[in-house]
């Protein structure tokens, strides 16, 4: 039940800054700003045009009629000891914070990269977005009834610099933020800072500095504080459970972004120590809704009678952020791995079909490309004009790389597929290992051997199978799992045959593309070179990671991502794994609430439920009956 906000990442160095409004100018160039003094509806975006603008009321998904009442009770993971979820100490009860405090934009729950206006009713910028001045909205209230000011803004940002978490830090190093009156605030960027910290900036918490400034905002605390949001604290067992209480006067509640939404009178979070536990609860009865993370227990373990008879409910919601890459990474810099047809040959032994059909019983989907399930992804075969740009690395690519979509190789399920098998050790041969005296070996006597490092053991039953076949085929394989600081040693190090590493790009990809792809003389020019984890130098790969970095607009940006992302998945760098295609998205409610039937683009859509009739009145939950 949080507010569904999507981290963006400060890697995002190419994007474009739209204020909304009359559109005059070519929005698709990524760097340029335009800007409206009389906008619909106050909205910032990146890459594209919001949704919403012109009779903006509400969003589509909610029931804008929902009544209010009764509570919801969810579970949250481990304990708390700080009320206080942006400070490096203590651990903090983290749905809360969306719900508490406001900020100056909202983000969109339908759309990557868009915010809309909260606190801020009007956004204006200046010098190709170098310079934003937000203008506050009169009406902006804390829970204390103290009006919300510019000054607000700027200490909460001096705040968090000085005692947030890294996040905070980081992303405020370099801004300059002023006070111009009460009613205004001016957010300056450096030459250099790429303007989508915007975005950033305008979804930081909006503290009260009448509260704070007489405490140590840095230290743990259990004393709930005024926010601004459509809750506030209200009981508190300390590492048990949190209640939040709807603020009924909420100044924003009729604002369009939030019409229809938050219609609990309270929202309860139970603490467990474990995922087990909180599934127990739920049948239990005591808690009201579970997001529900593990596809295997999704399967297999509610035939319960209350699923059978209809009083739980259930729902599935697709990802809906950038996935990313999730598999092994070659160490290239090893002699061994030099050779793709090596790569290829131990691609052709991974087998991913049998563990997802016999353990995951067909929850998970193989990952195909290093901008899975976004816009950027080369999941189709390339176009005309992809393929004329390909033409120049003709020789570096296969035939059908320029008729169809890469796939990495699919086995028939069986666990033990003889004809890629053969296959293996065919391109094995021809890169000079030979199956010899039961080992495969090349013409040194040699060994092939290896080992993956991971710094847990969540791959080792989809490895299980990789590792038999390996053996078959005379590999000497296998799985060194190492605790997370000496994993991240061993790979700055570069000490490692194969990595079991994710990587997610940003929401729009840019340089940190060459950084973490490109050769050494290529991103020369970058920081944060060693970002290379493989030791990849590619001439094809540095042209497109190069050309993706210098495009300027939204359409190159895609041209360029799929371009680079074919140069990969046909380099066969990585062994792809799998990714979970509903990732917090499997939803088990019991049969008390109402949902509208849309969901958002970005989210479980839990902040639009509202209670049925009968349960309306009913406030007092499970917490109040003294579950321990």
């Amino acid at each position: 039940m949080t507010k569904g906000r999507i981290r963006r990442r400060a890697a995002m160095l190419t994007a474009m800054l739209v204020l909304l409004g009359p559109q005059t100018a070519d929005a698709e160039d990524l760097f340029h700003v335009e800007t409206s003094t009389e906008p619909a509806y106050p909205s910032l975006s990146i890459g594209r045009s919001p949704i919403y603008g012109e009779g903006f009321e509400h969003f589509p998904w909610v029931n804008p009629e929902a009544p209010k009442g009764c509570r919801l009770t969810e579970s949250a993971r481990g304990s708390f000891d700080s009320l206080n979820t942006w400070i490096v100490k203590g651990r903090s009860p983290t749905p809360i914070h969306g719900l508490v405090y406001d900020s100056l934009m909202v983000d969109s729950p339908d759309e990557d990269m868009v915010a809309y206006g909260l606190i801020a009713n009007r956004i204006e910028t200046f010098e190709e977005g170098r310079r934003t001045v937000f203008h506050i909205d009169p009406r902006a209230r804390f829970h204390d009834g103290h009006p919300i000011t510019a000054q607000d803004v700027v200490f909460s940002a001096e705040t968090l610099k000085e005692s947030g978490r890294p996040f905070f830090q980081i992303m405020l190093k370099g801004l300059e933020i002023e006070a111009l009156d009460d009613d205004r605030v001016e957010l300056r960027i450096p030459q250099g800072m790429d303007p989508t910290v915007i975005l950033e900036f305008a979804a930081l918490p909006v503290l009260p500095e009448h509260y704070w400034t007489s405490r140590d905002f840095g230290a743990t605390t259990l004393e709930p504080f005024p926010g601004s949001g459509p809750y506030r604290i209200g009981k508190v067992d300390a590492g048990r459970r949190v209640v939040l209480t709807r603020v009924k006067d909420y100044w924003a509640k009729d604002l369009p972004v939030n019409k229809g939404r938050f219609n609990f009178d309270e929202l309860a979070y139970e603490y467990f120590f474990d995922e087990i536990g909180a599934f127990q609860a739920f049948l239990a009865g005591d808690i009201d809704m579970f997001v529900d993370s593990n596809a295997r227990r999704w399967t297999t373990m509610y035939d319960t009678e209350a699923v059978r008879e209809g009083r739980i409910k259930r729902y599935l919601v697709d990802s809906w952020w950038p996935l990313g890459m999730n598999g092994f990474f070659f160490n290239l810099r090893d002699p061994r791995f030099e050779d793709v047809r090596v790569r290829k040959a131990l691609a052709m032994l991974f087998d991913f079909e049998w563990p997802n059909e016999n353990v995951f019983h067909g929850a998970y989907r193989r990952t195909t490309s290093y901008f899975q399930n976004s816009e950027f992804a080369a999941n189709e075969p390339p176009t005309e004009k992809e393929k004329a740009l390909m033409q120049p690395w003709r020789e570096r690519l296969p035939g059908e790389a320029f008729e169809e979509a890469w796939s990495p190789p699919k086995t028939d399920g069986s666990g033990r597929d003889r004809d890629n098998f053969r296959k293996a050790l065919d391109l094995f041969a021809e890169a000079g290992w030979h199956y010899r005296v039961g080992k495969l070996r090349n013409e040194e006597g040699e060994v092939f051997s290896f080992r993956i490092l991971a710094n847990s053991q969540s791959q080792e039953v989809v490895l299980n199978p990789f590792f038999n076949n390996a053996r078959r085929a005379g590999i000497d394989a296998g799985f060194e799992v190492i605790d997370n600081a000496a994993y991240e040693a061993r790979l700055k190090e570069r000490r490692f045959d194969i990595a079991y590493r994710f990587y997610i790009p940003p929401a729009i990809p840019g340089d940190e593309q060459l950084r973490m792809w490109g050769s050494p003389e290529a991103a020369a020019a970058m920081r944060n070179t060693e970002d290379n984890l493989s030791g990849l130098e590619d001439t094809m790969v540095d042209a497109f990671a190069t050309k993706l970095k210098e495009a300027r607009t939204l359409e190159d940006k895609k041209l360029y991502a799929k371009l680079l992302d074919r140069a990969l998945q046909w380099g066969f760098y990585v062994i792809p794994s799998f990714h979970d295609p509903n990732a917090m998205g499997r939803v088990a409610y019991w049969d008390r609430f109402e949902r509208p039937e849309g969901l958002p683009g970005n989210g479980t859509g839990g902040d639009s439920w509202w209670c049925k009739a009968a349960e309306r009145q009913e406030a007092a939950g499970p917490l109040e009956k003294g579950r321990s």
